[in-house]
């Protein structure tokens, strides 16, 4: 049962808090949503795959994120290589 009643995507709503349209398409995938995308209290998420376990019990995990989480988490990746790379050099 859907809590929220069907959406005629052509009415046009608007944002309670800036009253700029709400996209239709918004409309048709968050029924309930009152606000468009910019008023949204919702922050973007990012994913990233994790390996988990060792020997025969290994599974991915996706750890979701931040935006500001995952442009860290790249920062670090980022760093890593580097050192990885300067290391290769050393080895070779």
């Amino acid at each position: 049962m859907n809590m929220y009643p069907p959406v005629d995507t052509e009415e046009i709503m608007n944002c309670i808090k800036c009253n700029i349209k709400i996209p239709p398409k918004r409309l048709e995938i968050l029924p309930g949503t009152k606000t468009c995308v910019n008023c949204s209290t919702e922050s973007p998420k990012r994913g990233v795959t994790v390996m988990r376990g060792s020997g025969d019990h290994t599974w991915v995990d996706l750890e979701v994120l931040t935006q500001e989480q995952f442009e860290a988490f790249e920062k670090l990746e980022k760093e890593k290589s580097k050192k990885n790379k300067g290391l290769d050099k050393l080895t070779d």
